[in-house]
């Protein structure tokens, strides 16, 4: 297909290139694999008042998914002056738990390890203790959680259809809202079988997850999508080997980069696919090669489980069950906003100006080289900072976590939600608690303003008129903003030449918020949205 003669992205469309790394080099090509090691800190927690010492576990918690395994759960007897140190320890387990009864502990150190200890089939949690006579014992708690399967429903979807990423047969622009119903071909996709959608770049790669617990892509065929994959056909993604799905474990989420894909499991497994040279994007402790053999993405400790995943350029971003955030992947523009230098292939926690780990974080979002956190209230950025991105006055990369201005000092505050993310995105947006829709960074497509395309380097609320009703949600896509009401109205604003105002038109420019229709007159009823393609809107019913 000639695609329609477009105005260039932010600083051009070739961004991905500027920054050093072509897009078709990152959907493409394949290299070689570097190992790197990946450490874990010790956080110790130790019983009070010793009489010959102390028992101490290095985490306060260990947390793994139902039925799983605990990695190595370690320790440490801290004797008084003059005490001997034990030969070992003895374990007591909460019901449900089962593992070693002892574990030996170090004649020098004084450390101890125990493996094989195996959670229940059910989440919740309990008190492991290590004792030994005349020592204070020490606790932890072993946690066991799970991640819950959305409810099947139906797709909406509508603008850029290239390769069939929309998974709906037919037209490469889709001017109308309409139903996805294609796997293999029109119909192979069944009603109310869809747990989540996410759209990748152009006609790459957008994937799906049906109820019965498959992972599906369309899209060019390359890495970034399942064996089998084509213009018109679905590939499904096989998980076997190291990669295969524990018991009852299910997906739940998934989300698309730039050459590439993560979906997150009810164990907190993410697992990762797609363009993985030199960038580390995998999250696998490696730098290559490209795969669409998906790998299971290391966690960063033991205390580590992951609740929510998204997506930047070409890397991870990932949530924990602490409000911890944790990226990985490219990083030559500060995306991962870890303080470090260099691409990164295992996680790495996002740190805030003093270099303490963010947390207490609601929601993550990605977005161009960079990435979005919702904290009490108020929205911290970091990454590539070009046309005002990271919202704090200036055009400056961040390598941390800070918060997103107003102006001067005054930090956005009052946010209840991030939108739904396109992964390449320039511009951002936030919903107030007092239904305000924020916007910032570059303004092209008429996204901050319906009389402007000037950039915004501070957030402001949106300079056109949203129809009156309370804002349920919202996303945002490469061109545009989309909103939608309680009353299950969308409205869109921004580039609609690929039919993203579903309107029915392929107008340049939809200055101002158009709503979406599936058919001439007749408005569409949405429940919500997935995370969007480059040119095209995933939401569902």
């Amino acid at each position: 297909m000639t695609e329609p003669n477009v105005p260039g992205g932010p600083n051009g469309e070739n961004a991905a290139q500027e920054e050093g790394i072509s897009r078709r080099a990152v959907t493409r090509t394949a290299a070689w694999s570097v190992p790197v090691a990946l450490a874990v800190a010790a956080a110790p927690l130790a019983a009070a008042s010793p009489t010959g010492g102390t028992i101490v576990f290095d985490y306060p918690e260990y947390i793994v998914g139902p039925g799983m395994t605990y990695g190595s759960i370690t320790g440490k007897v801290i004797p008084n002056v003059g005490t001997s140190l034990p030969a070992t320890v003895t374990l007591t387990y909460p019901p449900g738990w089962s593992g070693p009864l002892t574990a030996g502990v170090d004649p020098v150190t004084g450390t101890f390890s125990l493996n094989g200890v195996v959670a229940p089939s059910s989440a919740g949690s309990g008190t492991l203790t290590a004792s030994s006579s005349g020592f204070t014992p020490g606790t932890t708690t072993l946690t066991v959680a799970l991640n819950p399967v959305p409810p099947a429903t139906d797709g909406i979807v509508w603008g850029e259809n290239l390769g069939t990423t929309l998974y709906r047969s037919g037209s490469v622009i889709q001017t109308y809202a309409v139903t996805p119903d294609n796997l293999n071909g029109p119909g192979t996709l069944g009603a109310t079988s869809i747990i989540a959608m996410a759209g990748g770049y152009r006609d790459h790669n957008s994937y799906l997850i049906r109820s019965d617990n498959t992972l599906w892509s369309h899209g060019a065929g390359s890495n970034a999508c399942a064996p089998g994959t084509n213009f018109m056909t679905a590939g499904i993604f096989g998980f076997g080997g190291a990669s295969a799905l524990l018991p009852g474990e299910r997906f739940v989420d998934t989300v698309a980069f730039t050459g590439g894909g993560y979906v997150l499991t009810t164990h907190g497994r993410i697992f990762s696919w797609g363009f993985n040279t030199a960038t580390g994007s995998l999250g696998n402790g490696t730098y290559g090669p490209d795969t669409n053999v998906p790998k299971v993405v290391l966690i960063s400790g033991p205390d580590v489980f992951i609740k929510a995943i998204s997506a930047s350029y070409t890397g991870g971003i990932a949530l924990d069950t602490k409000g911890r955030v944790w990226t990985w992947g490219i990083n030559d523009q500060s995306d991962l906003g870890a303080g470090l230098s260099g691409n990164q292939s295992v996680m790495k926690p996002v740190i805030l100006q003093d270099g303490t780990p963010l947390s207490g974080v609601s929601q993550i979002r990605g977005r161009f080289k960079g990435g979005l956190a919702l904290r009490n209230g108020m929205v911290y950025s970091w990454g590539y900072g070009a046309g005002g991105m990271n919202a704090n006055g200036s055009l400056s990369n961040q390598n941390y976590a800070a918060p997103v201005l107003t102006g001067p000092g005054t930090p956005l505050s009052g946010i209840a939600q991030l939108p739904k993310f396109y992964h390449e995105a320039y511009h951002s947006a936030a919903l107030g608690s007092n239904n305000t829709v924020y916007t910032w960074g570059f303004g092209s497509y008429y996204v901050h303003s319906p009389a402007s395309q000037a950039n915004r380097q501070y957030a402001a609320p949106y300079a056109g008129t949203i129809p009156s009703g309370t804002i349920k949600e919202m996303a945002v896509s490469y061109y545009g903003v989309h909103v939608l009401l309680a009353d299950g109205s969308v409205w869109n604003w921004g580039y609609g030449a690929y039919g993203q105002g579903a309107d029915g038109t392929m107008t340049v420019y939809q200055r101002n918020p158009v709503r979406a229709l599936s058919g001439p007159g007749s408005p569409i009823a949405a429940g919500g949205f997935f995370p969007n393609s480059h040119g095209g809107v995933f939401a569902h019913k």
